[in-house]
């Protein structure tokens, strides 16, 4: 369908009814023509139309002439429908419905110059036709020339009426030039159109923000409010705008009202800071709110370390990294042994920039002070793995475990290191342990499967193991990879070639084709073996392994 069927005011035929004018004189043709209009009305149009063109031998009057071309139009024979509308026109130049008719398919031609030029020329005889304007204007815009297709818009709202679908095209126009300001002045006139709908005034509100325009937007939201006094969704976007505008002392109270509390405490007021900031990884203009919300909190608070703390987040994200160093070890000083969270906070600062000998230093002073803490113990190995240093991790992250044993995090982590450390014991146990909370997570499923098959042992086992994996995620490269290389340990090299092949489309690295070209080798194809060898040192050039195959079987 075009773009205009949906929206032009226009007399299209949309029933296959047709009031003809200008009936034929002539008996004869007259006679047809009712012919016509009786099948017409049966909608046999094919047959209607025979009937008008033969009355048309006899008679060539307009309102003939005018009918063909509403039915050649509804059955989208549009060249047919515009010479048979333009011989209307000319027999009568007077008649509006020919003009409209005429109109209509230059449009549905999508003949924009036409239409533009027969609409001017109609709109000097039918200056106040409101029809008139608003086809000129979706002209335009189909010539893509919104500037000039606003003007009539606005003329029509100013000069004669609110029309919503005029308004909705205003505002569209007027959001494609970022000119938010008159998006919400149209935005409103449609609301006086239907006063009680309520998305229309959240976009109304949406539409003021992005000016913005703090003061209309709250009157938006408590006109919802007094529609719905209990909807929480708006009582809290108007405690986010008090912020935004400044307005910190009533924000406070909005929020006491929300959560039903006489005075609003501490932790409720962070809860919100925190609830800024967290918004603000995907909204920056949240986080001057955030940042003013802390500064107002921590001037209320001084003894209190967490608005301290969110403010040195901030100042990082601002790239101020030394203002926020400073602040972060004077909370470490001042709390000093009085709380876990303070430990947790700041070793995160610096884990969160790659900073991982300063947050280990963070993390595992915490844990010596407070050595019950699962997180500060689990953060500490996290963090020492993370480095490479798998040995010294491990007290860590056993103590964590001991604190809380069902934690995935943890044996998903203990499980690589004992598999790299070749704990093969350790290793049994720990994913022994974990498939007793998480029978079916893939993850440790892959894991666990790929360990057994690089020992050689339980390979069918694994190998079920590996296809649970696959099935629940068909293209996932790694799970494809250990189901193809179990394969290669059963010296199944067809299935172990299809699977890892199939990997190596989802995404090439140096482990697939090594793998590859061991799989090659197995099928005693050398040739392919050392090309995907090749490609793999290409990508891993220090791999001694591929070296001394390369060099081997050269």
């Amino acid at each position: 369908m075009k773009i205009f069927t949906k929206y032009l005011v226009i007399c299209v035929l949309t029933s296959g009814i047709i009031i003809a004018q200008d009936k034929p004189a002539d008996p004869k043709a007259l006679e047809l023509f009712i012919q016509g209009k009786t099948y017409e009305l049966q909608d046999n149009y094919l047959a209607a139309i025979r009937l008008y063109n033969e009355a048309l031998k006899i008679e060539q009057a307009p309102g003939i002439y005018y009918t063909l071309s509403k039915l050649y139009y509804n059955v989208s024979q549009y060249e047919k429908a515009l010479e048979s509308g333009l011989q209307a026109y000319k027999l009568d130049t007077g008649n509006a419905d020919y003009e409209d008719n005429l109109s209509d398919v230059y449009i549905m031609l999508e003949d924009y110059s036409n239409a533009m030029k027969f609409l001017k020329m109609v709109s000097v005889k039918r200056p106040d036709d409101i029809n008139i304007l608003y086809n000129i204007s979706r002209v335009y815009e189909a010539q893509k020339q919104p500037s000039q297709a606003i003007k009539y818009y606005e003329k029509i709202t100013e000069d004669y009426e609110y029309d919503e679908t005029v308004l909705e095209r205003m505002v569209s126009i007027y959001e494609g030039y970022k000119d938010y300001a008159n998006a919400a002045s149209a935005m409103e006139k449609i609301l006086t159109l239907n006063p009680t709908d309520l998305n229309l005034k959240y976009s109304i509100a949406n539409e003021y923000l992005k000016i913005p325009d703090y003061d209309n937007a709250l009157r938006i939201y408590r006109e919802v409010l007094e529609e719905n006094p209990k909807n929480r969704d708006v009582q809290t976007e108007m405690i986010k705008l008090y912020f935004r505008s400044g307005k910190n002392q009533q924000a406070f109270e909005e929020f006491g009202k929300l959560a039903n509390k006489d005075s609003v405490d501490f932790s409720t007021k962070m809860g919100i800071a925190v609830a800024f900031y967290d918004a603000s990884q995907d909204d920056s203009t949240a986080l001057p709110v955030a940042r003013s919300v802390l500064e107002n909190i921590n001037a209320a608070y001084p003894n209190e370390w967490m608005p301290q703390m969110y403010l040195a987040f901030i100042d990082a994200r601002e790239n101020n990294f030394g203002i926020a160093d400073q602040k972060i070890k004077r909370i470490l000083e001042e709390t000093s042994d009085t709380s876990s969270e303070a430990y947790v906070q700041a070793g995160f600062f610096y884990y969160n920039q790659n900073r991982l000998t300063e947050a280990y230093a963070v993390f595992s002073k915490g844990a010596g002070i407070f050595p019950e803490d699962f997180r500060l113990n689990f953060l500490s190995g996290n963090t020492l793995y993370r480095q490479g240093k798998q040995k010294e991790s491990l007290p860590y992250l056993e103590k964590a475990l001991a604190l809380s044993p069902q934690d995935l995090n943890t044996i998903s982590t203990l499980g690589i290191i004992y598999d790299d450390l070749n704990m093969n014991d350790e290793c049994d146990n720990i994913y022994q342990q974990a498939f007793k909370y998480y029978p079916d997570n893939i993850l440790l499923l892959n894991n666990y499967a790929y360990h057994l098959s690089e020992r050689g042992i339980r390979l069918q086992e694994a190998l079920e193991m590996s296809k649970k994996t696959i099935e629940k995620e068909p293209e996932n490269a790694s799970y494809l990879d250990t189901y193809g290389w179990i394969y290669y340990k059963l010296k199944d090299y067809k299935n172990a070639k299809k699977y890892i092949e199939k990997a190596i489309k989802l995404g090439s690295n140096a482990t697939l084709l090594e793998h590859l070209g061991d799989v090659y080798l197995g099928m005693g194809d050398t040739a392919n073996a050392l090309k995907s060898w090749n490609q793999a040192l290409k990508e891993d050039p220090d791999n001694k392994d591929l070296i001394y195959k390369i060099e081997k079987y050269k």
